[in-house]
């Protein structure tokens, strides 16, 4: 079973105003535990404030690059990412648990493959280390990225997209969609949307010319294109699809929250079982001609609670 190791911070480094990425330093006895696929993610503990939080994020490094490298974005009103963006530099150390996650599709220096992907802002995370896993993997492959983000100030790992591109010319194509930056051709301004997807499909590429599509961003982003995807002819077993980590973190929250809230229940039903004992163990001339009001209610939750 899985379990947190302390690793200390290589390195932090600002992608944009709301984002870093975070570089470890993989202790060489944790060397086979922390070795990972492209696509994989990790989960980080801290406790804030004196409450424990555990939050995952993806792996943006490639398999090959020898760092373990994360991408964290300040997310409206989320208490770790906003620590960490705040808290995290270079020699402190944070619990972390070894990579796990399936986003990926078995690699080999033989293929001959067309890859697609579309993400949205942070949905990045684990393509980069998709595509460049895959074009160092496969040199007979391509990859094409739509990259959907507010503007150009918010687009994360632009220089390691951009070296990318200079390095691959031939099989790396990049499609920056921006929703609030006006770009030249029209039909990379806007959302994401199936419209848009249909019209990228129309004019631009043929899904059925492409053997795997990757899929990161926004539950609604990603039903629109995996939809659109099919309806030009891509099988669904060919589109990967990962859910947004953040909803993910949303229900690790709620399941966190919900222990926190059944001990102090469990906490509280105990003790008030304790006074009810000694209540009931009270002499009768002794005790008070009103029972406590909670105890009937108190001893139904210590009920419930066993």
């Amino acid at each position: 079973m899985s379990k947190f190791h302390p690793l200390p911070i290589a390195d932090v480094r600002h992608e944009t105003r709301d984002a870093i990425a975070v570089t470890f330093d993989v202790p060489p006895a944790l060397t086979d535990a922390f070795r990972f696929t492209q696509g994989q993610h990790l989960t980080l503990r801290a406790k804030i404030d004196g409450e424990e939080l555990r939050r995952s994020y993806s792996i943006c490094s490639a398999v090959h690059d020898r760092d373990l490298r994360i991408a964290i974005k300040r997310a409206p009103g989320g208490v770790f990412s906003t620590w960490a963006n705040e808290t995290l530099k270079a020699g402190h150390t944070i619990d972390v648990m070894p990579p796990m996650g399936h986003f990926n599709t078995p690699l080999a220096a033989a293929n001959r493959r067309r890859y697609l992907a579309f993400d949205a802002g942070s949905g990045i995370t684990p393509l980069l280390s998709i595509i460049k896993t895959t074009l160092h993997v496969e040199p007979q492959s391509e990859f094409t990225l739509f990259y959907g983000n507010r503007a150009s100030s918010a687009v994360i790992f632009r220089e390691d997209l951009a070296d990318l591109k200079d390095r691959y010319l031939e099989r790396f194509n990049l499609v920056y969609v921006m929703s609030r930056e006006q770009q030249d051709i029209e039909l990379f301004n806007g959302r994401i949307t199936r419209e848009k997807c249909d019209q990228y499909f129309r004019l631009w590429v043929r899904p059925d010319e492409f053997d795997v599509a990757f899929i990161c961003g926004p539950d609604g982003m990603m039903r629109a294109v995996a939809e659109s995807l099919e309806a030009h002819g891509m099988p669904k077993a060919n589109i990967k699809i990962v859910r947004a980590l953040s909803r993910i973190q949303g229900w690790m929250a709620d399941l966190e929250a919900d222990d926190r809230n059944m001990a102090r229940k469990l906490a509280r039903a105990q003790q008030d079982k304790k006074q009810l004992l000694l209540w009931n163990d009270l002499p009768k001339q002794k005790k008070p001609e009103r029972e406590p009001e909670t105890a009937p209610k108190l001893e139904l939750v210590a009920s419930a609670a066993e």
